[in-house]
């Protein structure tokens, strides 16, 4: 079966309609290759898209052997949290070419509507059985200095994701239309640093949607793409299971970056042309 949304609060007739909907357009028995043009026009008009299956079983046994390996050596000190394993692909050869995989750059093309694809940033966000902490209510527009600021994020499960283990929550754009290009009110928490989160949507901007926010409920090698103004989070991991994603972010060619607003992107942070 392909990805399936479910929503977080009571699931009214519609929304179950919805549901219905969405995982008959994306549950698909083979690897996706491309996407047809009204899921392209879906992710436009809701900021986010399902893939299906994105990685075959074997390719996917590879990847998170590959992962696994990354975030043990990664972590061995004590030092680091697996939640936190943010940009290793510049000193890793192969995860630059997983996040470089063809049929990705392919499908990031599609929904950047460019033929030209840099790597922004690359994450390992795997969040431990048990004790993987929760991540606040937050659009990524708030924390890159890009112009123009069009990104797409590749979401990949390297374990199953549901709302037991920690699952993304989104609000799309269907929902909060102003969201699309504005960023909501935030909070400053903490001072930057780092994976950390430190500029979190407010509670009451918040609150008039988060009866409408979806779980993104998927297999092993199926993955979702997001808009870069897309408000989402996930709750912390409180089961016997663990929830590891591969995140990349894509821009087109044409986007710069802008030096001097967030320190992890200063004048020499470098996004890898790489179609």
């Amino acid at each position: 079966m392909g990805s399936l949304l479910r929503h977080a609060g009571t699931v009214t007739c519609a929304a179950l309609a919805a549901v219905i909907i969405w995982q008959a357009r994306h549950s698909q028995p083979e690897v996706l290759v491309k996407f047809r043009a009204e899921q392209v026009e879906e992710y436009c008009k809701a900021g986010i898209i399902g893939t299906g299956r994105l990685f075959s079983d074997e390719e996917m046994a590879a990847i998170r052997a590959g992962l696994d390996e990354r975030i043990s050596v990664a972590t061995k000190d004590g030092k680091v949290r697996s939640e936190d394993l943010l940009n290793l692909h510049f000193n890793d050869t192969w995860l630059l070419e997983l996040a470089s995989h063809p049929r990705v750059l392919d499908l990031a093309s599609q929904l950047l509507d460019s033929d030209g694809v840099r790597i922004f940033t690359t994450r390992i966000l795997s969040k431990p059985a048990r004790t993987g902490y929760a991540v606040p209510w937050h659009q990524d527009s708030n924390y890159w200095p890009l112009n123009p600021l069009r990104v797409t994020s590749l979401w990949l499960a390297v374990d199953d994701a549901d709302a037991g283990n920690g699952a993304m929550q989104t609000i799309n754009f269907t929902v909060a239309p102003t969201a699309r290009s504005e960023n909501l009110p935030v909070e400053q928490t903490s001072k930057e640093g780092g994976a950390h989160f430190d500029l979190n949507i407010r509670q009451d901007a918040i609150a008039p949607y988060e009866d409408q926010a979806v779980t993104l409920v998927l297999k092993r090698g199926e993955a979702s793409f997001h808009d870069a103004w897309l408000p989402h989070n996930s709750p912390p991991n409180t089961s016997s299971r663990r929830r590891c994603a591969w995140i990349v972010r894509y821009t087109p060619a044409s986007t710069k970056l802008i030096p001097g607003k967030r320190k992890l992107f200063g004048d020499d942070y470098e996004m890898l042309l790489v179609r």
